[in-house]
């Protein structure tokens, strides 16, 4: 698979975006985390000007209804009244459904008259409440107060300068019991409902775009991937809407899609539940396919098949309002949360670059997360962050994860792109294997035929002129010898790799081994009746490591191309150099040149300027020697220009080490011979 370098592929910066994750994580709970519970005296909630909000979980009692069934009159009763106990600042008492009563005196010491007491929590079955003036043990009524219209459930009440009211209140729920309870002043209720209202519109028109562009990516990718986690977005807002009353507010108490809704769940938590689980199932999707858990985590599979398969079970559950399914849904969703940290890391560890991307994404979520789910199990009391880290980690994870699904697409992408380049290069290669093939077949067929055809007159008795069949024989001999050579030059290029692997190099001074050669070659170009002219300017301590036999063989490739193609009387121009580590040899002749378009092909195996040629052999003496000086690290190619001759090139690299030490070496011997020489002088004057 064809690797895509990204930023985060770099382990240094992987880390360090964990540690600025975890620190603004830390940073956000520093800031909103619930303050210690600090315990009063005091037997009622003193309202002041200026106090702001009231937590009336830090000056309350709770009392539990097991039966379901008192009456305001049974709570007052010396009897029931004694057994409320003090909440203590607690806002969320565990996952046991039921009805509990609450009770709390608020004593007004302010000039306000108006105040408003809310209940921070919209998935309820039912909450009723009561305003008694005076101490408790001296109402009989309760008094009418008048519904705030908003997403929780709050209500206006009147409250004189100086007078105290008892208030109790009735909730019934079917799931966690979370009361997070407020009261305040006018006033300061409206600035912190548009302060939420312009908090939500802001996520969730944040939310709206990002499942369009899910859906978008998804229309025009065709990747479920895609449409996964745009469906685990929308699942994930409407439970929002549910969580934080808005679905309530926004289709109206009267609406008749809000009716059905609760007829066929029941209650606001099962509608709430019932799209957090679906969210999760497609969230489950949408991980199996970005962490791709079948090839990195094998053994995980199983996990990830149960809960792949009881998803939808628990998600049909909340339509049969079963016993306990709000117990089972948390527990569900918990594991969840268990089977995302463990796979996402075992995933990264076995080496998945899309785990790093939901790495970052689960930090964030999971840390401002943990603190509703710890105010769930009754591990952390309400504030700011409980009530709204969900949305707050959404936010983070939303962004992460479509960073990771753009790399995604990038990697199919490029993976697209790298197979179109393989198929490309697999015509080519095709192309060129065909063309080789025609070549060979060209090549053999034609020496062949004239073999066939001789033999063939042979056969028959025609002889064109006396001594026709001597003259037929050799020319059969001289067609055999051909092909002999074409194969022999065919099976030595599929060799040269296995020869050079399994040979030893020679370290060899190449002034001395190329002035050697130049001298050797000097025959073979008189022979072709042609000039030479040899010019050297090779460091001599430059050595360089070489097969012998095959650097001699491409550079008399090379000459007696020179030759051939020359016209008479020419010169053979042969020169070496040696710079900056490496030595040059260049063969240049005097011939008519090679056309631009034959010179990046002129290498190629089987491959001839002009087939028509006689001059232009087999094709493949080019291809050796280019395969030679590839396997010795070199690079070789020509230069040349119609009419103006051509200049063929090669390249190789001297060996440092080798140099030095031979260096050393001639150093060594020079001065050991100076001493021999010092010491016949002195043995030959003894003598005298």
């Amino acid at each position: 698979m064809a690797s895509h370098k990204t930023i985060i592929a770099n382990n240094r910066f992987f880390i360090f975006a964990i540690l600025l994750l975890i620190l603004g994580v830390s940073i956000v709970w520093k800031l909103f985390a619930p303050a210690p519970y600090a315990p009063t005296s005091a037997d009622a909630i003193v309202l002041h000007e200026n106090e702001g909000v009231y937590h009336v979980n830090d000056q309350m009692d709770v009392l539990v209804d097991k039966s379901g069934k008192w009456t305001l009159a049974d709570v007052q009763s010396p009897e029931v009244s004694a057994q409320f106990q003090p909440a203590s600042g607690q806002s969320a008492f565990g996952l046991t459904a039921g009805t509990y009563w609450i009770r709390t005196v608020v004593v007004n010491q302010s000039p306000l008259e108006q105040w408003v007491i809310r209940l921070n929590n919209s998935v309820f079955e039912q909450f009723d409440m009561h305003i008694l003036d005076g101490p408790a043990d001296n109402s009989l009524h309760s008094r009418m107060i008048a519904q705030a219209d908003e997403h929780f459930y709050s209500y206006y009440f009147q409250l004189p300068t100086q007078d105290s009211a008892t208030i109790y209140m009735r909730v019934v729920i079917n799931g966690s019991m979370i009361l997070p309870i407020e009261l305040m002043d006018n006033n300061t209720f409206l600035g912190k409902l548009k302060n939420e209202y312009i908090f939500f519109g802001i996520y969730y028109g944040f939310v709206l775009l990002m499942a369009a562009y899910m859906l978008s990516m998804y229309i025009f990718n065709r990747m479920s991937v895609y449409l996964y986690y745009s469906l685990y977005i929308v699942c994930f807002s409407i439970s929002q809407l549910v969580w934080n009353g808005l679905l309530r507010e926004l289709l109206g108490e009267d609406s008749r899609l809000l009716a059905f809704l609760l007829q066929l769940f029941g209650n606001y938590e099962s509608i709430d539940y019932f799209f957090f689980i679906s969210c999760l199932w497609f969230g489950l999707l949408f991980l199996g396919k970005i962490l791709q858990i079948d090839v990195y985590a094998p053994r995980m599979m199983i996990v990830y098949r149960v809960l792949r398969i009881g998803s939808p079970l628990v998600v049909a559950a909340s339509l049969f309002h079963l016993p306990g399914y709000e117990t089972l849904a948390i527990l569900y969703e918990s594991l969840f949360a268990i089977l995302l940290v463990i796979s996402t890391i075992w995933c990264m560890y076995r080496g998945n670059p899309a785990a790093r991307y939901v790495v970052l994404a689960a930090v964030p979520f999971l840390g401002l997360a943990a603190p509703t789910i710890l105010n769930t199990y009754s591990l952390m009391q309400e504030s700011f962050l409980t009530h709204y880290g969900f949305q707050f980690g959404s936010i983070a994870e939303f962004l992460m994860f479509s960073v990771a699904l753009s790399y995604q697409i990038r990697q199919a992408r490029v993976e697209k792109e790298n197979a179109v380049q393989e198929m490309k290069l697999s015509e080519q290669l095709q192309q060129s294997r065909n063309e080789l093939l025609q070549n060979i077949s060209h090549d053999i067929r034609t020496p062949l035929t004239i073999v066939q055809g001789s033999i063939q007159a042979m056969l028959h008795g025609i002889v064109i002129k006396p001594g026709g069949n001597e003259e037929m024989l050799r020319s059969m001999y001289g067609q055999v010898l051909q092909i002999n050579t074409f194969i022999d030059d065919l099976f030595e290029l599929s060799q040269l790799k296995h020869d050079h692997e399994t040979s030893e190099l020679q370290a060899v001074p190449f002034a001395d081994w190329i002035r050697h050669e130049f001298d050797s070659l000097q025959s073979a170009v008189q022979l072709a009746e042609l000039q030479h002219e040899c010019s050297l300017s090779v460091d001599p301590q430059a050595v360089v490591k070489i097969h012998d036999h095959q650097i001699r063989r491409v550079l008399a490739n090379l000459v007696n191309n020179a030759c051939k193609f020359s016209p008479p009387g020419s010169t053979i121009h042969l020169s070496a150099s040696s710079n900056k580590g490496e030595v040059l040899v260049c063969v240049r002749d005097e011939g008519s040149g090679i056309a631009p378009e034959h010179l990046d092909s002129v290498f190629n195996r089987a491959y001839k300027v002009d087939p028509a040629d006689p001059k232009s052999g087999n094709g493949l003496g080019l291809a050796i020697a280019k395969e030679i000086i590839a396997l010795h690290g070199g690079a070789i190619w020509v230069e040349s220009e119609r009419g103006g001759g051509s200049r063929f090139y090669f390249k190789l690299p001297v060996d440092a080490s080798t140099a030095q030490g031979i260096h050393a070496t001639l150093h060594k011997s020079a001065g050991s011979s100076a001493m021999i020489r010092n010491a016949s002088s002195t043995s030959s004057h003894s003598k005298q």
